[in-house]
């Protein structure tokens, strides 16, 4: 029987202006929303894809008022440490090694779960400060706007901007917190990879940065690019380096190919949910089938993907939910669905016909687990990784 659903929070919704070029020419590429359970309360995100038809700028619109957004992350969880880091710090050392101060500052805006990549930094920076809005993080300062003017060497932020709906105050703010001729490092996802991945189901990113916008809405804050790389800490993105200088105040001109190649790329993500939207309809009447014949099936991860199965669907007896986050063991209370820890089910996963994944970054850890549990049999159990392509790569 299904629980009395938590009163969703809604979010007030403002309306966004280019803020590379200043255009209000806007053109709806795709919509979308999610609910998503937080540490305290369940949100309902809305999405609403846009691009500029001047400069080809991708953002949200109308999006989140920052308020909102604000008390939403930090109704955050901060990342559980029995789960691998999401992301290669030798990757993040070795671009930084390059800008060390060993006398000198270094600030993360976002460092979620920073102790093992600060550790890495010894010798590269006299001194290190993380800056985290999620309140149960660790953090020196919880907001950049908190830090003292021009006394920072080195400023990063990893996987933020596609999240702030005001770019230009966030970058303004790094530029006032750096100290004469700093760099700032960060890496976004890189849209011109979307249509081989699933970042427009990240529901989170209020914008979609080409290297060239980034660059333009920079430089007008007085952030010059001064190096670029494909290779990042996370897949399907790219790192910016820029140095302060002082602010540009040309105009951005009308760049149609800019805009045709954004939009391609948009439209290209968008074929690619709608296989996965497909992939997650077929899986709900192979877990059907299956039940009918009492077969047991695990379903492993707590995410939006999950949730989009569970929409309008209910899972049968013989199908249970784990995450390995104890955290995440009351999120599926107003559907009626229990979420058990790994170690609390063995006897039922090893004995699953059918394990399907809704965390396909963590889709290596799981399966090791799996088969260390089933020996010889692993290979006995049908896996299938929802949010990876045809031949297996994650693409969220």
């Amino acid at each position: 029987m299904l629980m009395d659903k938590e009163p969703l929070v809604k979010m007030t919704l403002e309306q966004r202006r280019c803020e590379c070029c200043g255009s209000n020419d806007l053109e709806l590429v795709w919509s979308n929303q999610s609910v998503v359970r937080r540490a305290t309360s369940t949100w309902l995100f809305p999405v609403r894809v846009v691009i500029c038809r001047q400069c080809g700028f991708c953002f949200t619109s109308p999006s989140p008022a920052i308020a909102d957004l604000g008390r939403y992350h930090a109704d955050g969880l901060s990342g559980y440490e029995g789960i691998g880091l999401p992301y290669s710090i030798d990757v993040r050392v070795s671009m930084l090694a390059r800008y060390s101060a060993p006398s000198g500052v270094f600030a993360e805006i976002g460092g979620n779960r920073p102790d093992e990549f600060h550790n890495h930094l010894a010798g590269l920076f006299g001194k290190i400060l993380n800056i985290e809005v999620t309140e149960d993080a660790p953090a020196d300062y919880r907001s950049v706007a908190e830090l003292p003017t021009e006394s920072v060497d080195v400023l990063t932020h990893y996987d933020v901007l596609e999240h702030i709906p005001n770019v230009k105050y966030f970058l303004f703010e790094c530029h006032r917190a750096l100290k004469e001729n700093g760099v700032m490092l960060c890496e976004v996802p890189d849209i011109r990879l979307y249509p081989r991945n699933l970042l427009l189901l990240e529901f989170e990113h209020v914008n979609y940065f080409s290297v060239t916008s980034l660059a333009m809405i920079a430089q007008a804050c007085g952030l010059q690019l001064i190096e670029l790389g494909h290779i990042c800490s996370r897949p399907y993105g790219f790192v910016a380096v820029f140095r302060k200088s002082r602010p540009a105040h040309d105009h951005v001109s009308s760049m149609p190919f800019e805009y045709m190649d954004a939009l391609a790329c948009v439209q290209g993500g968008v074929a690619q949910v709608q296989r996965v939207l497909s992939h997650i309809k077929s899986l709900q009447a192979k877990i059907t089938a299956l039940a009918a014949h009492g077969e047991k099936i695990t379903l492993w991860g707590v995410t939006d993907l999950l949730r989009r199965l569970l929409e309008n669907y209910r899972l049968p007896d013989t199908a249970i939910v784990v995450d390995s986050d104890p955290r995440r063991k009351r999120h599926l209370e107003g559907e009626g669905v229990p979420v058990f820890l790994p170690n609390d089910c063995r006897d039922h996963i090893v004995q699953s016909n059918l394990l399907a994944i809704f965390a396909p970054r963590y889709k290596t850890e799981i399966l090791e687990w799996v088969k260390q549990e089933k020996s010889s049999i692993f290979d006995m159990i049908d896996v299938e990784v929802i949010g990876s392509g045809p031949t297996g790569e994650t693409l969220i």
